[in-house]
């Protein structure tokens, strides 16, 4: 498997950017057990996109149904993942929730926008 450094370098640009806009106001306001929640949503969030990214580069040259297979599968076994990562920040490591439930929300979004740009880019690099 290749890895496409541009759209690692967008990744990492991204958590930079959200990183930098975020960093003063969330640590000047709230407390340091929030900004912590916040920290584990967004690396779940990387990890999620990371796993999706390998089964994008794995899956995107096999033909059409293996590809689906592949991605769907992958989707699943990731989103069960996560709610385990949730499940273990939650109750083994007492984060908190409502921070961390946002936190993720967001960062699922941002990193989701992500992984279709880059599934529009290797479609448009294919034809």
């Amino acid at each position: 498997m290749k890895i496409d450094w541009g759209f690692m370098r967008l990744v990492s640009y991204c958590a930079i950017a959200v990183a930098v806009v975020i960093a003063y106001p969330l640590s000047s306001i709230t407390s340091r057990e929030i900004v912590q929640s916040v920290i584990a949503g967004g690396l779940a969030s990387l990890l999620h996109l990371l796993l999706g990214y390998a089964a994008i580069e794995v899956g995107f040259e096999k033909p059409n149904t293996t590809f689906l297979k592949i991605i769907l599968g992958g989707t699943v076994i990731r989103l069960l993942l996560l709610v385990g990562i949730v499940l273990l920040l939650v109750k083994v490591f007492a984060f908190h929730t409502l921070s961390l439930m946002i936190s993720l929300l967001f960062f699922y979004m941002m990193n989701l926008a992500l992984e279709i740009h880059l599934l529009q880019k290797k479609v448009s690099l294919k034809n």
